[in-house]
């Protein structure tokens, strides 16, 4: 009887969360780390420390990450489907992300004759949830290392502390991975991205529909509130940036009177 031929995959996001489960399987689980092949599905339009960490990622576990590239750009998409992704369209993830890991999956079980290939995903144990929306190929035996061994968002933070990599630069101002346009990001998020990257602020503007007047469907743009050309003036970044202030205060208040009642 024939063995089956086993491959093994993590999906790598440039996050804390992925990151941390590639130094938490060279520690842990050494066996399947020395097979492990590391796999980043690039959508083109990512941040640039993302491409950053994952050259720093490289170094430091001293092994190449794949990475796969889109059978279709973004452009060529926008220009097919005429509207930008949303939360009601959330085309992007799978045509830029999903489709490409389904393609590499599907290659090396046919040209490669693996039977059983393992995906290695970074959910943690607090985020359990999440279980229940990845299981998407059903070319893929995922895997959950995190969940498994009751890591959480804390003990994520510590293995990078530990492993001496420490975390992406753009946590200085951002609050996670992905294309730069992305439309989940909240105002504040955008006006650092216009303060920190200018460029990338610029071209995404550029993507958005500037007559409004011809979209029945009203603004077509990647944020609800605001055009991406309007949240950039004087008095909108004034209102943004209280508003978001108050928020800070607000949530800060609330934590501490978490506190105090735990306290008693």
């Amino acid at each position: 009887m024939n063995k089956k031929k086993e491959y093994h995959i993590l999906s790598l996001s440039g996050g804390k969360d992925s990151t941390a489960l590639a130094f938490f399987m060279r520690e842990n689980m050494p066996e399947i780390f020395e097979k492990l092949e590391l796999v980043f599905c690039d959508t083109e339009h990512e941040i640039p420390e993302t491409y950053e960490y994952l050259n720093k990622i490289e170094l430091f576990l001293n092994k190449p990450i794949t990475r796969l590239k889109p059978k279709r750009s973004f452009e060529d998409i926008l220009a097919t489907t005429n509207f930008l992704p949303s939360h009601k369209h959330r085309w992007c993830t799978g045509l830029l992300k999903n489709n490409s890991l389904n393609n590499y999956v599907k290659m090396l079980r046919f040209m490669h004759n693996y039977t059983i290939i393992k995906l290695y995903l970074g959910i943690r144990n607090d985020e359990i949830f999440r279980i229940s929306a990845a299981g998407q190929n059903p070319y893929l035996i995922e895997i959950f290392p995190f969940v498994e061994n009751n890591i959480y968002k804390n003990d994520v933070e510590n293995i990078l502390k530990n492993a001496g990599i420490g975390i992406s630069d753009y946590y200085k101002w951002r609050k996670r991975s992905g294309c730069y346009f992305c439309f989940y990001q909240s105002c504040m998020d955008w006006l650092r991205l216009y303060e920190n990257h200018p460029d990338l602020y610029k071209r995404a503007m550029e993507y958005e529909y500037n007559d409004c007047k011809e979209i029945k469907s009203g603004r077509m743009g990647f944020n609800m509130d605001y055009s991406l050309r309007d949240m950039i003036k004087p008095e909108n970044i004034k209102i943004i940036k209280e508003n978001y202030q108050k928020s800070q205060e607000n949530k800060h208040n609330k934590n501490l009177s978490t506190t105090l009642f735990n306290s008693f």
